[in-house]
């Protein structure tokens, strides 16, 4: 009893994801998945007026009673079998060109849910490793919500096909039908007990598939090309992969045989029992009970019942093997994303921040990142943050900029909380460089412009000359083919061109400065600069942004000099703040990581003065 109160939960779970499915074909365009619908059930119930069409043209045939002048009702039998043949060359056109049009539409509708609920999910989710595969996976499972429309409308319309045989057959030969009919109940249920168990088999063997995925990836992908050839290690990955999918294979293949046996065995009664109901439409034929015309529509509907029945429980289990990645992404779309505080005040500069007594761990997580961070930045004042890695710099950044909220503590902008802010009209007065700043495949011009999208700006060419100078970027406009119009990347056009480390990085810290704010945030600018470039780049902070405050992570201690306060990190708190001297002094941590640094230099004037 439970079984059988678990099997219809599990039918009306299918169902419902048929129905979501449509729902979402519906809300994609209306007029293609009606025109879907109705050629395809068209399509179906062709094969069946075929049929009653030819019993009457053989009737007309076998009728010796009509002496004379059945050539006008041949004809028009003969007309409506052309109306047919047109009719489904029409409707297998119809069909092809809904469908394309249908799946595009679909595909677009689907994409841009994903892409708006993406946006307006905050960055915790995507720091959320269980998260964030859920979502991946959900991106990668949309493409099933395709075949979902498919299956579904293959069952509406051969189902119908199906009954309409039913309705002929029943008027020729009842018994047989009926019987014909539940003998293929055990095919059916034969084949959702082993599609059943062909998709329990695969949930347990998602490992094994995602480390042949990795494999595959890894010997295919441009991120690891360098590394596959520099260690010759091709060959081992391949094996790699190989191995696990003779494992995956031989496992999968007997299941497969099983399946291949029963569906065998199970669909063989039905045929005889086809054949002997033939058989007895014959005799009855050959008794005058019956036109050949009977004969000829019962083995053609029988045959349309058949492989209606066939394809409607095939697309009903590919529907069943689809309904896990249909729920994962109707779940998803349900998902209400974490939002913020925000409030409705408006800030403008200047900008003074102040951290109170702040502690956070990252959520799903128990260990504090930040404990009792208290810190003052006054508005046109550079602080410079100094630590070791873990030391939680980069987290001081993205509570600032209202990436997520501290557990404990307050952060106060102009004096009060950052929740009582409008979150875009707050992070509209920072503009930052993150650590891994990463490029759009845009022109130059639109990378450097797209951080005061939306806004008007009368004076754009001459503020992105200005940010593209200070960035050291300047110079690329003369190296690129196509100067301010080259493309980042040939994602977008053939022309485009791959930027090195510190190209790329110039650009990002263009962007930065185009921007029309209170704020300079940057997380390790200099990491990707040569020492030109690094000079120059903070030559340019301090002459070019004293009105604008500036709060910079750094691991290279030659750059504090243009920081007014310098804050020491260890294990999330704050060890020391003050002047470079005097942390020289009273910070052992501090000095520490300014001798790491400067002993080198020490260490190679040495070796060139003793000629090594």
């Amino acid at each position: 009893m439970t079984k059988e109160i678990s099997d219809k939960h599990k039918l009306r779970q299918v169902w419902n994801s048929f129905k979501y499915c449509m729902t979402l074909s519906w809300l994609a365009s209306k007029t293609y998945t009606c025109l879907q619908l109705s050629s395809r059930i068209i399509t179906a119930l062709i094969p069946v007026a075929t049929a009653w069409n030819t019993k009457k043209i053989l009737d007309l045939f076998g009728n010796e009673d009509q002496v004379s002048g059945p050539s006008g009702v041949f004809f028009m039998y003969m007309f409506f079998l052309l109306c047919l043949y047109l009719l489904r060359l029409l409707s297998v056109q119809i069909e092809t060109y809904a469908s394309a049009m249908q799946q595009d539409l679909l595909m677009r509708y689907i994409e841009c849910e994903m892409a708006r609920t993406a946006v307006e999910m905050e960055l915790e989710y995507f720091d959320n490793p269980a998260y964030y595969d859920a979502f991946e996976a959900v991106k990668r499972d949309i493409y099933s919500i395709l075949g979902a429309v498919y299956d579904g409308i293959s069952i509406i319309s051969y189902g119908i096909s199906v009954c309409s045989c039913v309705f002929f057959l029943t008027g020729i030969a009842p018994l047989y039908t009926v019987v014909i009919l539940i003998l293929y109940v055990p095919e059916a249920v034969s084949e959702y007990s082993f599609t059943k168990k062909v998709y329990l088999w695969g949930l347990d063997h998602v490992r094994e598939e995602r480390q042949m995925q990795y494999f595959y990836r890894t010997a295919t992908e441009r991120a690891y090309a360098q590394e596959v050839r520099l260690y010759n290690i091709g060959k081992y990955l391949i094996n790699k992969y190989q191995s696990l999918w003779r494992d995956y294979f031989f496992q999968k293949r007997s299941v497969a045989k099983k399946r291949l046996a029963w569906n065998l065995l199970l669909s063989i009664l039905p045929e005889f029992l086809s054949t002997a109901a033939l058989a007895h439409v014959g005799m009855s034929v050959l008794a005058g009970e019956n036109t050949i015309g009977d004969f000829t529509l019962y083995s053609g509907m029988l045959a349309q019942m058949a492989g209606g029945l066939q394809i409607v429980v095939s697309a009903f289990m590919a529907l069943y093997e689809k309904k896990l990645k249909i729920d994962h992404f109707s779940d998803f779309r349900k998902f209400v994303c974490k939002k913020l505080r925000s409030g409705n005040r408006i800030l403008s500069k200047p900008v003074d921040i102040e951290f109170q007594d702040v502690s956070f761990c990252y959520p799903g997580t128990e260990k504090y990142v930040l404990k009792n961070v208290s810190f003052r930045l006054p508005a046109g004042k550079k602080l410079c943050i100094v630590g070791e890695n873990g030391a939680g710099k980069s987290t001081i950044l993205k509570l600032l900029l209202h990436f997520y909220e501290p557990d404990k503590g307050e952060i106060l902008i102009n004096g009060l909380p950052m929740q009582e802010y409008n979150v875009e009209s707050l992070r509209s007065q920072f503009s930052c460089f993150f650590q891994n700043a990463s490029n759009f495949a845009f022109t130059l011009r639109e990378n450097i412009r797209i951080s005061q999208i939306g806004k008007p700006d009368e004076d754009a060419k001459a503020r992105q000359e200005r940010a593209m100078r200070m960035a050291g970027a300047d110079k690329l406009v003369q190296i690129f083919p196509q100067g301010e119009d080259t493309c980042l990347t040939r994602a977008y056009s053939d022309k485009g061109v791959e930027l090195s480390g510190g190209q790329n990085q110039k650009v990002a810290l263009a962007r930065m400065f185009y921007r029309d704010a209170s704020v300079l945030v940057l997380d390790e600018p200099t990491a990707a600069l040569d020492p030109r470039g690094e000079y120059e780049l903070f030559q340019t902070l301090q002459k070019e942004c004293r009105d604008q405050s500036l709060l910079f992570v750094s691991h290279r201690l030659s750059n504090v000099f243009l920081a007014d306060k310098i804050m020491v990190m260890e294990n999330g708190r704050i060890c020391a703040s003050g002047k470079h001297d005097e942390l020289l002094k009273t910070c052992d941590l501090y000095r520490q990581l300014f001798h790491y640094q400067a002993d080198k230099y020490v260490m190679r004037e040495e070796d060139e003065d003793s000629g090594h």
